[in-house]
C-alpha cells in the first residue's frame, strides 16, 4: 500500500514538474543490507505494518530474524517477507541496530537475507548528515552552501538510486548517515539549513551530482578523477590554506605496507620498488591538478597497479594528491651523548644535521619516477602531499576561505565558484 502510494505521488510530480520530482520526499537509505538478523526496539510501544495491516508492538527489544523463510520478531511467529516499522507520533525514537531513526524503517527479504532502508524527508535528514562535514564556528554563508550542495546531492541520489530497494547507503561517503542521534544535530548549522530549505542546484533541469570535499590542496580535481566527467565539476582554485590538511606527511614501513596490500589481495612479496612521477612534473600516472591517477608497486611476486583513490585508501592518506620517497630517512637532529671522564653518560647534546638536495644520489636524477627499496629494516616509504577528501567539487575549507577573505560573500557565490554552470532552485 505505501509503495503504491509513493508511485502515485511520484507520477503526479511528474506531471506538475520536470524538476519537481527530485524534491519528493522522502528518501530512501539503507541501512541494513543483507543481514541474517537485525535488532529493533524502542523504549515506547511502536507500529508494525504489514499487508495493510497495522498492530502495535510492546515496547522493548527484538531481533528481527528469517524462520521458515519469512521475516519475524518472536520465535514460532513469522510473519511475512516484507514488513513497515515506525515509532508513534510524538513518542519515543525507534532503534535498528542500536542506532535511533526518525521516519519509516522499510524491511524485505532477499534471498534469505534481511534488507533494511530507513524513508526520511531530506530536510529531517540534513541535521543528521552535515554537522560531521562542518564546523559550527564557520561563517554562516559557509555552512549555507555546503548545506544546498549536500540536500542537491541527496536529490541527485533519489535521481539515480544506487539500487532498487534504497536511493543511497549509509556509508556513502558523500552523506554518512549514521542515524538520528541527536548529539550529531547541531543548531549552529541547523539554522542555516532552514535558511536554504529546499533549494538546491540543477543542470539541465535535473539536480547535480554535487559531490564535495574536505579541502583540495589548493586546486580541486576535475570530476572525471572519481568518474564523474561533467560540466559543473571543473578544476577550480581552492581557499583551503588554512585547512589542517592542505599539507602533510605519512611515513610507513615497506613490510606494513605489504601486509596491507596482501589483506587486499594483492601480491607483491617484499617491496622493491614504487613507480611514480614526482609531484609537480607532467606523466600519465598524473591528473592535470597532481593527483595521482596510478602508480605501480613491484616486489619479488610481481607488480600491482592501483589508482590513487585506493592508494589512499589502503594506505590510509588524507588524499590521491601525494609525493613518494623511500629509502632511510635521514634525521633532522642528532643526538651525540656526553659522557664523563669514567665513561659514564652525563648528558647529550643535539646536532641539527642539513643534507644539500644537490647530494642527492644521481640515479634519482635519471630515474625519478622510481622510488626504490633495498629491504633494510631501517628502510621507510615517505608520502607527503595536500588536502583531504577526493578534491572534487565544493571545499569545505575551501568555502570558510573565501568567507574570511571577504565578508560580503555569499553562498551563491561560493556555490557558482565550485559548481559553474548550473542553476539554484528554490530561492524564495
Amino acid at each position: 500500500m505505501l509503495k503504491k502510494a509513493f508511485l502515485l505521488a511520484w507520477l503526479l510530480a511528474l506531471q506538475i514538474c520536470a524538476v519537481c520530482f527530485a524534491r519528493m520526499d522522502p528518501i530512501r537509505i539503507g541501512i541494513v543490507e543483507n543481514q541474517a538478523t537485525m535488532e529493533i526496539s524502542c523504549e515506547e510501544d511502536f507500529l508494525l505494518h504489514h499487508q495493510g495491516q497495522e498492530r502495535i508492538i510492546e515496547a522493548g527489544k527484538y531481533f528481527l530474524h528469517v524462520e521458515d523463510g519469512r521475516l519475524a520478531l518472536e520465535d514460532g511467529k513469522p510473519f511475512g517477507g516484507s514488513a513497515v516499522f515506525a515509532a508513534q507520533e510524538g513518542r519515543k525514537p525507534l532503534y535498528v541496530n542500536k542506532r535511533p531513526y526518525e521516519g519509516l524503517i522499510n524491511v524485505i527479504l532477499h534471498q534469505e537475507k534481511i534488507i533494511a532502508a530507513n524513508h526520511i524527508k531530506v530536510e529531517a535528514l540534513l541535521p543528521y548528515v552535515l554537522p560531521p562535514k562542518s564546523m559550527v564556528v564557520w561563517p554562516d554563508e559557509a555552512i549555507k552552501a555546503q548545506a544546498v550542495a549536500l540536500r542537491t546531492y541527496a536529490y541527485y541520489c533519489m535521481d539515480n538510486p544506487a539500487g532498487d530497494f534504497y536511493d543511497i547507503m549509509d556509508d556513502d561517503e558523500e552523506m554518512l548517515y549514521q542515524g538520528c542521534d541527536k548529539k550529531i544535530s547541531k543548531e549552529a548549522i541547523n539554522k542555516n539549513i532552514k535558511a536554504t530549505a529546499g533549494m538546491y542546484l540543477t543542470a539541465g533541469g535535473r539536480p547535480i551530482k554535487a559531490v564535495s570535499t574536505s579541502s583540495s590542496g589548493g586546486k580541486t580535481e576535475k570530476g572525471v578523477s572519481i568518474g564523474a566527467d561533467l560540466a559543473y565539476l571543473p578544476s577550480v582554485e581552492d581557499f583551503d590554506s588554512d585547512s589542517p590538511e592542505c599539507k602533510w606527511e605519512y611515513t610507513l614501513a615497506p613490510f606494513l605496507m605489504k601486509n596491507i596490500l596482501e589483506q587486499n589481495g594483492y601480491q607483491v612479496g617484499n617491496m622493491s620498488s614504487i613507480r611514480l612521477t614526482p609531484l609537480g612534473e607532467t606523466g600519465v600516472d598524473r591528473w592535470p591538478t597532481g593527483r595521482v591517477k596510478y602508480l605501480i608497486i613491484s616486489g619479488d611476486k610481481g607488480s600491482v597497479k592501483i589508482s590513487g583513490n585506493e592508494a589512499a585508501k589502503l594506505f590510509s592518506l588524507p588524499s590521491s594528491l601525494f609525493d613518494v620517497e623511500t629509502g632511510t630517512p635521514v634525521p633532522q637532529v642528532l643526538k651525540i651523548p656526553i659522557e664523563n671522564y669514567y665513561g659514564y653518560e652525563i648528558g647529550s647534546k643535539d646536532i641539527t644535521i642539513k643534507i644539500n638536495e644537490e647530494d642527492a644520489p644521481v640515479w634519482k636524477n635519471l630515474m625519478r619516477s622510481y622510488h626504490m627499496l633495498s629491504g633494510s629494516r631501517q628502510e621507510k616509504v615517505i608520502f607527503r602531499g595536500g588536502g583531504k577528501g577526493h578534491g572534487v567539487g565544493l571545499s569545505a575549507w575551501g568555502a570558510r576561505g573565501m568567507c574570511l577573505a571577504d565578508e560580503k560573500i555569499t553562498f551563491k557565490e561560493i556555490l557558482e565558484h565550485y559548481y559553474p554552470n548550473t542553476k539554484l532552485i528554490g530561492i524564495n
